[in-house]
């Protein structure tokens, strides 16, 4: 696109912003970008409301005053109000004030900092990630150092929470901070100032041989949308692509905005339901496409997985319900329960679910939560109702009926978006304590390579070619045995070789440069293979009618 256009596609962000206007969430959450209301204020609160409050801080009053041992009552306070949260949704949730800083940093785009990503492993912070253009990386960290001290404060070994860590390097633009780290066997200190650091929400490549831009968006930031355009931009500009895969895999939502923005993108037409939402206390509200659309896309393949949350799956749904794309993977999350965040006087902030959003067949895209209150995580629930495995699960047998706006092609209702082209869990992963061990996978690999970086070599290529040494399933199933004792007996265990493709992966993300990475990720990925085979094959919608 010529910087003409660019310009173009900038003046009418805000008009097609208007448009598509949304009631944005993070994990789903926020149906303000940033909310003015505050619950600092209790004009238009009932007035048994306001006693109430009186009546919990008259209790931690009297606790303090009159309790036989020392109290820290700010930390009663949290876990009382924590308390009073669990009898609503589990979306709506409180934040303490270093959570908010947290959620910051990742939705808006960039946060000040030295542009690290960490592992807490044995009481010591070890780097396993440096952002591009950093002060981290213009200092000349490294992958896999260990950082020992922050302005002269020992961490490493001291049994500190890592919150209290990140304080530590938590600084305003310019400040300066010291870091020394363990490097092998050598003490090295470093001097940076602390500065603005990107966060980056969507990365992109071609397949040049089906003109096929595969988009991937880890969250919906506030800058996703641009960066969003310019991954069209560059590779459909001069029609290298003309299809788009859309990975939205591990996307956990974010604001709404980017994401009925991105779905204008996709939309030749005007005025196109995208979603709608209604509440006891809100009317319905439809948000619709502007017709603004800046470069023809043609194919539209949308990849999903359990992971796969709110914005993305409203994304999925709008795509699915009006018969624009095909989509592929595993049943996504189900979240479709609406959130405001409101700020309070600690910093804090609490999110409270005001409505419910439908796709334009109407289906709510909210799974019943009530049915997982048994289970320590939703993967686990998930896996005892099979649709990690199976596209006819009893979750979706158990939901009601819809039809695409178009082809009236039937669709799944009961919570998350059920893929037109199911790609199911890896066999290996049905037997429950392989199941169970996959969450580990990324810890072992990291300490494996950080101890025998010598066995990996430096050209990617010759990786993609290696055998994985023998040694690394022998230190696996000892690394298991010696930290993950929950797991019980792992004779039973399947050959842990059937979990080599999971830790080539690991591997091959944790030491080659982001562009092979991407190769590397994508390497005999199931999913982006089956998009391949989807285009390549010209199949259409009309192919996943019943």
């Amino acid at each position: 696109m010529e910087q003409e256009n660019i310009s173009k596609y900038n003046i009418m962000q805000p008009l097609v912003l208007s448009a598509c206007l949304a009631i944005g969430m993070m994990v789903g959450f926020k149906m303000n970008d940033k909310p003015e209301n505050s619950l600092v204020s209790t004009h238009d609160y009932p007035k048994d409301s306001i006693m109430m409050t009186g009546r919990v801080e008259e209790l931690i009053r009297f606790i303090d005053s009159k309790y036989v041992d020392k109290i820290d009552s700010g930390q009663l306070i949290d876990e009382a109000v924590n308390a009073l949260f669990l009898k609503l949704d589990p979306h709506s949730i409180y934040l303490s004030p270093n959570e908010v800083l947290d959620v910051t940093d990742h939705m808006d785009g960039a946060y000040n900092g030295i542009g690290i990503e960490n592992f807490l492993i044995d009481d010591t912070v070890n780097i396993n990630g440096i952002l591009d253009n950093s002060p981290a990386q213009k200092a000349g960290l490294l992958i896999f150092d260990k950082i020992l001290s922050i302005d002269d404060k020992l961490v490493a070994g001291q049994n500190m929470d890592y919150n209290e860590i990140r304080v530590l390097l938590r600084k305003d633009a310019g400040q300066n901070v010291r870091v020394k780290v363990l490097r092998a066997s050598k003490i090295i200190e470093f001097n940076m100032k602390v500065d603005e650091v990107p966060v980056k929400t969507v990365t992109s490549t071609l397949i040049p041989d089906i003109k096929t831009a595969i988009i991937r968006i880890e969250r919906f930031g506030s800058n996703t949308y641009k960066e969003f355009m310019e991954a069209v931009e560059k590779h459909f500009k001069d029609k290298q692509a003309e299809h788009i895969i859309l990975d939205l895999r591990d996307n956990p939502g974010g604001y709404l905005p980017e994401a009925t923005n991105i779905l204008c993108q996709i939309f030749e037409e005007k005025d196109k339901l995208l979603l709608y939402t209604e509440g006891r206390n809100s009317k319905r509200n439809e948000y619709k496409s502007t017709g603004k659309r800046f470069f023809p896309i043609d194919k539209v393949i949308v990849l999903i997985d359990e992971n796969s949350a709110s914005a993305s799956e409203i994304i999925a749904g709008a795509i699915q319900d009006w018969d624009r794309g095909i989509i592929v993977g595993r049943r996504s999350y189900g979240k479709g329960l609406v959130q405001e965040q409101y700020d309070l006087n600690n910093g804090g902030a609490v999110r409270l679910t005001v409505a419910k959003y439908f796709t334009p067949s109407g289906r709510s895209i909210q799974r019943d939560y009530t049915d997982r209150q048994n289970y320590d995580d939703d993967l686990t629930y998930r896996y005892d109702h099979g649709d990690l495995f199976h596209k006819d699960s009893s979750i979706v047998k158990n939901g009601g009926k819809y039809f695409t706006q178009i082809l009236k092609r039937e669709v799944s209702g009961s919570g998350g978006i059920t893929p037109d082209e199911f790609i199911a869990l890896p066999e290996v992963y049905k037997n429950e304590k392989a199941f169970g061990i996959k969450s580990f996978i990324p810890e072992f690999v990291f300490r494996y390579v950080a101890s025998h970086r010598v066995l990996f070599p430096k050209d990617y290529s010759l990786f993609q070619n290696m055998t994985m040494p023998k040694s690394l399933y022998s230190d696996f199933e000892a690394f298991l045995k010696e930290n993950k004792k929950d797991l019980g007996d792992f004779e039973k265990l399947p050959p842990v070789v059937g979990f080599e493709k999971d830790i080539r992966q690991q591997i091959a993300t944790l030491i080659y440069t982001k562009d092979v990475n991407w190769k590397a990720t994508n390497q005999h990925d199931v999913f982006i293979d089956k998009a391949v085979k989807i285009i390549s094959a010209n199949k259409v919608v009309a192919d996943y009618k019943k």
